[in-house]
């Protein structure tokens, strides 16, 4: 993986997550794995478990839970923008927020009212500015080979790979089916959710699941 001065090593990304845990979360937060996904090119972070929140636990290990962070997309903005580094900042701020969800309050990551307020008080700072959604659209086009629209609500989702299977999933958003798209296509179906998830039609969750979230069955 080539290197890049935005792009931090291991320990300074925990050392960034060590001083917002202090600042924002009074060290509540347990130890977590931070680390950079190659594969991970329609949203620029996510938060990944292997089991649900209230899950029996043996130990808080690093290995149970994990922040990971699109290598892809943060070099690419890195080539082109000064504003890289606050985007890493604010994107491991953001997921930070869903590891508090999970860990501290015990649910299921989302964007609801307790993401909402946690939000607005961390940004009230000025030294994060976390959002929703996140804004390097360019860089996602840039990397899509495969994209798949709902036919209900329109919304777009943008893959490197060929991961989905219309058969297999449905719009994470209303549960509609998905159609491909030709690749010449792709770009021309933007979307402000393109890091929106799917539902899985053999296992569908009660709730709206998005691509930052992941969990067994989702």
């Amino acid at each position: 993986m080539a290197s890049s001065p935005i792009l931090l090593s291991a320990d300074e990304l925990q050392a960034r997550w060590r001083d917002l845990n202090t600042r924002y979360f009074a060290g509540l937060l347990p130890p977590i794995s931070i680390v950079w996904s190659t594969r991970l090119t329609s949203s620029v972070g996510m938060f990944s478990s292997r089991s649900g929140p209230r899950s029996p636990q043996v130990v808080m290990g690093h290995r149970r839970r994990e922040i990971r962070l699109s290598f892809p997309l943060l070099k690419r903005l890195a080539e082109r923008s000064a504003y890289a580094e606050q985007e890493l900042l604010n994107t491991l701020a953001h997921e930070m927020i869903h590891q508090w969800q999970f860990d501290v309050l015990k649910r299921r990551p989302n964007h609801g009212l307790d993401f909402l307020r946690k939000m607005t008080e961390m940004n009230r700072s000025g030294e994060v500015a976390i959002t929703t959604y996140h804004s390097l659209q360019q860089e996602v086009l840039a990397l899509s080979q495969f994209a798949w629209r709902c036919r209900d609500c329109g919304r777009v989702y943008r893959r490197q790979r060929k991961t989905i299977e219309p058969r297999r999933h449905q719009c994470g958003s209303c549960r509609g089916a998905l159609q491909e798209l030709r690749v010449r296509d792709v770009n021309r179906h933007a979307s402000i959710g393109a890091n929106e998830g799917l539902a899985s039609r053999a296992n569908k969750p009660t709730g709206q699941m998005t691509l930052e979230f992941s969990f067994p069955g989702a």
